[in-house]
């Protein structure tokens, strides 16, 4: 593929770099959905963009290729092709229906194979265009893809893009790695008026972000004001102040002597108020209570500092359960009460389950072992009538299997028999 440095208008070094950020993130949401449908790990990285003249559009390192082409038809306009091997997309065809990953010569993208690509391109893009949509602010719906393969020499270009040759697209390189399937790359072919759309979406959604964030910072505190240099008289100082400051004049006042720390009283238990305080009363020893929050215990709050109210303490209060006896019912609704307690309920004990897949099944066969999901062990389900109320552990009673309940499951189903 021939590229050429950035020449049209309008999509210059920070546009190009908005779309490698969006495709980044929304490739990443499409490599989720693919992993969900191989069960394997998905890895689409590195985007490299660059703009292309669609004349010039050739790409011989992914030949023989398989396109798909994805339409936008709500939130923004225009056309987005994906350029595959057709090697990778048979791989990833026999991980999805389970057949051994091997390239076959004989392999032919019949009208079932086409369909499963575009279902799998149909996952992955619209995973895709939901991130999108939660990055551009916009709800974007994408059309169903279309599939087209290339046979033999023939070069699918421009025609498939629907684009004069003079024209420009933008492409994204990815490297694409399937866990045990395919190590390799594709492309991704964006019309120039999408990728513009894009990129400005984006940037204009950053920059309302930073006007939100400006707009909601405190203004600056202004400066305070310096002070006036003792002695008055504005700024300058008089010849006395000056011979006092260097020695010259009438000695400075002695500084304050330190007030000594408050010492406790002779005998005073720990915890006791300490005599010479701010605030302290020597009346007030006796309140030695306990109090919440600070002061610390035993220290008697200083002048100005309100006392902290005591914690209020109450028994607790349970709710009465004498207005469900059922000596307080009427005859016909103990009657009626009775009746329901005969309705009978299908009581089942799940062990455990698993998800497999429709061949998988269909090798089942005598000895063939299943792995739940559960550990040894662990608690069995209780479900009555499809509905889960408790679990429990297995137990062997006179030779058969039993289950003891250790944990009732709070549900709506047990709420509407109980009346609540």
């Amino acid at each position: 593929m021939s590229e050429e440095k950035l020449t049209i208008e309008g999509f210059g070094d920070v546009e190009m770099d908005a779309i490698g950020e969006i495709m980044n993130i929304t490739m990443g949401s499409a490599a989720t959905a693919v992993s969900n449908m191989l069960s394997a790990k998905v890895w689409i990285t590195t985007p490299q963009v660059s703009i292309v003249e669609t004349s010039s559009l050739s790409f011989p390192e992914l030949e023989p290729s398989i396109m798909v082409k994805i339409k936008y038809i709500q939130g923004i306009a225009g056309q987005n092709v994906l350029v595959l091997k057709q090697n990778d997309v048979q791989l990833i065809l026999n991980q999805l229906m389970g057949l051994p990953l091997e390239i076959s010569e004989d392999f032919q993208f019949d009208e079932l194979n086409i369909s499963a690509v575009c279902e799998v391109m149909n996952q992955m893009m619209g995973a895709s265009a939901t991130a999108l949509s939660e990055i551009i602010e916009t709800t974007v719906d994408i059309s169903t893809p279309e599939a087209m393969v290339q046979s033999g020499d023939d070069n699918i270009g421009a025609e498939v893009y629907e684009i004069a040759g003079d024209e420009y697209v933008c492409t994204v390189k990815f490297d694409l790695t399937i866990d045990g399937v395919i190590n390799s790359e594709f492309i991704s072919v964006l019309t120039i008026d999408l990728a513009k759309d894009m990129a400005d979406k984006m940037m204009a959604g950053y920059n309302n972000v930073m006007d939100d964030v400006i707009a909601a910072e405190p203004a600056p505190a202004p400066a305070p004001e310096p002070a006036a240099p003792a002695g008055g008289g504005g700024g300058t100082m008089s010849q006395a102040e000056i011979e006092a400051l260097m020695g010259g004049g009438a000695a400075p006042a002695p500084a304050p002597a330190p007030q000594p720390m408050p010492q406790m009283a002779p005998g005073a238990a720990p915890g006791a108020p300490m005599g010479g305080m701010p605030g302290y009363d020597p009346n007030m020893a006796a309140m030695q209570q306990p109090m919440y929050g600070y002061p610390p215990q035993g220290m008697y709050p200083p002048q100005g500092y309100p006392m902290q109210p005591m914690m209020n303490i109450q028994p607790a209060q349970f709710q009465s359960f004498e207005a469900y006896n059922n000596k307080d019912l009427s005859k016909d609704q103990n009657d009626n009460l009775k009746l329901l307690m005969n309705v009978p309920l299908n009581v089942t004990v799940e062990i455990g389950s698993a998800v497999k897949k429709v061949k998988d099944i269909l090798d089942f066969a005598q000895g063939t072992i299943i792995e739940l999901e559960r550990q040894a062990g662990a608690p069995v389900d209780i479900i009555v009538n499809g509905n889960l109320v408790a679990r429990g552990d297995v137990v062997v009673i006179d030779d058969n299997f039993a289950v003891r309940i250790t944990e009732i499951v709070k549900s709506k189903f047990l709420d509407s028999l109980s009346g609540n």
